[in-house]
């Protein structure tokens, strides 16, 4: 089965640009939506500005509390070893794809999708062929059959004090022969969203393979090793509702409070920041608004973080040449409208073929580092993916990034 080339819309939508850029042509690629960019100022954030990424809570739900953060070295738990360059295991390093990388609470687990091919073939920018050199081996576990070798699954690894371990398949009923992607967890890991795709084929067919159709699902466990339950779409537009045809909305966020934070690819080819505003029902059960653009949003808007007091919202711009940039929105408080986006700085964040490049944003919880991953443009053909680590913050900026894997 040939893959649906318009899967994982955010970081594929900057490779079909980068692409064009490259050829100087549209025809050459796919997945290049006819909408024209929008742009706001390309300020920096200043080390005077007045943007916080949020409080840290105690430590009653495994988060580390403010004595604790200030007992740790350097204020945080960054340089014990886990984020230095090359500390991902050999799995990783073999060219494949990963993307969707999101960072635990705890800073303990990075949870990432996977498959054996380059972002390019999936993207249909190259063949198998082209891209044969950089494909990876299967990572345990992996939920397949033959002629979808290339679909993807949510993994994570842990660290182990003093290592990272060996890539861990979330496994069924999370993982199917669909493409999973686009994870989110809440602070306990007791939570899950994420997006599912089973038009594998690209004919505009849902549920190839008798698979659930596609959408965000929501599943639940009793303790953040236990078996997750089986997934349910969220509700309405946020789940399995008009997710085919043109709109498609991923990258869901859930806060504390129920609300949802997203981003939507509309049949006109803009791409916009979404918010669900929950007004009702049961924590297991809740029910939404429709869902709307959040105001001041402009095109090309993708790949979402929010802070869990809604008063910090951190997105991927992208530009018309597949460029990505980090933007920044804040507010004093949820009730209060959300502020002028920001341009946060990235510091020697191109690749070696001078491109940026990247996936979402992951912040853990002291929000002093963000993980992130970058794709290597150096071969403009066959991209590689690079796991980063980058110190910093929202105010200062962040510093020269460090390679992973």
């Amino acid at each position: 089965m040939k893959p649906n080339s318009a899967l994982f819309a955010g970081v594929l939508i900057a490779l079909s640009m980068s692409a064009c850029s490259q050829s100087g042509s549209k025809s050459d690629v796919t997945n290049e939506p006819d909408a024209e960019l929008t742009h706001a100022n390309d300020g920096h954030v200043n080390s005077s500005g007045d943007a916080r990424m949020g409080s840290v809570v105690d430590g009653s739900d495994g988060r580390m509390s403010d004595a604790e953060l200030q007992n740790e070295p350097d204020g945080g738990p960054t340089n014990d070893g886990r984020f230095t360059a090359g500390v991902l295991p050999d799995a990783l390093k073999h060219g494949g794809y990963f993307d969707s990388t999101f960072i635990n609470s705890a800073g303990d687990r990075i949870y990432f999708l996977h498959s054996i091919w380059s972002p390019s073939v999936l993207d249909g920018n190259a063949t198998p062929a082209q891209c044969s050199h950089l494909e990876s081996p299967q990572l345990p576990g992996h939920i397949t059959s033959p002629g979808l070798e290339w679909n993807t699954d949510l993994y994570y690894v842990q660290w182990e004090g003093g290592r990272w371990s060996s890539p861990i398949n979330l496994g069924a009923p999370i993982n199917t022969l669909g493409m999973e992607c686009c994870v989110w967890l809440n602070d306990d890991e007791t939570e899950i969203i994420f997006n599912r795709v089973s038009d594998l084929d690209g004919d505009d067919e849902d549920e190839d393979i008798g698979l659930p159709p596609t959408g965000n699902y929501i599943a639940t466990r009793a303790h953040r090793d236990a078996p997750w339950g089986q997934p349910v779409p969220l509700p309405g537009k946020y789940g399995v509702e008009d997710q085919t045809g043109g709109d498609e909305r991923a990258d869901v966020q859930k806060t504390p409070s129920g609300n949802l934070y997203l981003w939507e690819w509309f049949e006109n080819g803009d791409n916009l920041l979404v918010f669900g505003e929950r007004t009702g029902g049961s924590d297991e059960s809740p029910t939404y608004a429709a869902p709307v653009t959040i105001d001041g949003s402009v095109n090309y808007e993708t790949q979402l973080w929010v802070n869990d007091m809604e008063t910090v919202l951190v997105f991927n711009r992208r530009q018309p040449n597949g460029e990505t940039l980090l933007y920044v929105r804040t507010r004093d408080s949820s009730a209060d409208p959300w502020g002028q986006p920001r341009q946060v700085e990235t510091r020697d964040f191109a690749d070696s073929n001078g491109k940026h490049v990247w996936g979402e944003p992951s912040f853990d919880q002291t929000e002093r580092f963000m993980i992130f991953t970058r794709f290597d443009t150096s071969d403009p053909s066959c991209y590689v993916p690079k796991l980063m680590y980058s110190e910093g913050d929202i105010v200062n900026g962040f510093s020269p990034p460090v390679v992973l894997n």
